[in-house]
């Protein structure tokens, strides 16, 4: 079986940098995107640096599971689901994903949900997509560069960034992590 690899180069940009990229690489199409983040009371899923969330797209759920590998690559389990009600899965795959990494399904709470609009576009070594994501507090712009097959990223990554004065140095913090900064 494949490892189950996310690998993907994000950096924050100011609004009139995402309008130049939407606009530059006719990023006319978008999807509307709410996430919901679990963890337990005590962090379980945060100290494995993981994430478990259920995406929803129009009527679609996902299931994620996450789990950093380093800076730029995740262990990534995906799943299409029948709910947004976490704790109804009985899925034993998804089921046997969380035992693997010891996070113990009936002891997950949302913690935090926030929409992100998201902008798609296939290059052809990586999916390009611009995200504005809106939190409770604030609102911001990402970038992201996700693989679709090894090859040196950042150096096309900086291409893209190039024009609106940017270099990739290091992924910006997580979604979750931003939607938990109050400023």
């Amino acid at each position: 079986m494949k490892e189950p690899i996310e690998r993907e180069l994000k950096i924050l940009i100011k609004e009139e940098d995402m309008n130049f990229i939407i606009k530059s690489y006719d990023l006319n199409k978008y999807k509307i995107q709410t996430n919901i983040y679990y963890d337990t009371l005590d962090g379980k899923v945060k100290q494995k640096n993981g994430a478990v969330r259920i995406r929803i797209i129009d009527d679609l759920y996902i299931f994620t599971l996450k789990i950093r590998k380093d800076a730029i690559t995740h262990f990534e389990y995906e799943k299409e689901v029948d709910t947004k009600d976490l704790l109804k899965i009985k899925d034993e795959e998804i089921l046997t994903w969380l035992k693997t990494h010891d996070i113990p399904f009936h002891e997950l709470i949302p913690i935090v949900s926030f929409t992100t609009k998201r902008y798609e576009k296939d290059l052809e070594r990586a999916t390009l997509c611009a995200d504005i994501t809106q939190y409770d507090h604030h609102v911001d712009y990402e970038l992201e560069y996700e693989y679709k097959y090894e090859h040196d990223g950042i150096s096309y990554f900086n291409q893209i960034l190039k024009p609106i004065h940017l270099q990739y140095i290091k992924n910006c913090p997580s979604k979750i992590a931003r939607a938990f900064n109050k400023s």
